[in-house]
């Protein structure tokens, strides 16, 4: 086995991994503190009269099973997809918030809450090129 051969399989496996650690970190800083997410969620334009409890419910499912899918090979790749979509349309949302939300609530826990929102845009960029990649390189690997 050739040395770029080992070290492209390296380099996929720390990528797989941020992608892995980055959904499990977001959904058990959510989940600990719950009502945040929350009250975060209610704060925004976009959730009027919505339940924000089931939305907050569903993004912690979510942010579950991404890495669920990406624990085993079988179902990596669509924990790839889906890690892409979610990234796709949190930013998204992030955009719209910055557009048209006087106020801009963050729930985010840890290290991502001390980014700029313009800096967690480019952060969620980065992640979705490397699920996108990550998830064409799966069937070739």
């Amino acid at each position: 086995m050739s040395s770029h051969y080992k070290n492209f399989r390296r380099l996929i496996n720390i990528l797989h991994f941020a992608v892995f650690i980055l959904f499990l970190y977001s959904a058990i800083t959510k989940s600990l503190d719950f009502d945040l997410f929350v009250n975060t969620l209610d704060k925004s334009p976009f959730f009027l009269n919505i339940n924000t409890k089931a939305i907050a419910i569903a993004v912690i499912v979510l942010e579950i099973i991404i890495p669920i899918f990406l624990f085993f090979e079988l179902t990596s790749k669509i924990g790839y997809f889906l890690s892409f979509f979610s990234l796709f349309l949190f930013t998204g949302y992030i955009l719209m918030m910055m557009k048209f939300s006087p106020y801009l609530p963050c729930s985010c826990g840890g290290l991502i809450e001390l980014l700029s929102w313009t800096q967690h845009i480019y952060f969620n960029i980065v992640f979705m090129i490397i699920s996108a990649l990550l998830f064409f390189k799966s069937s070739k690997i």
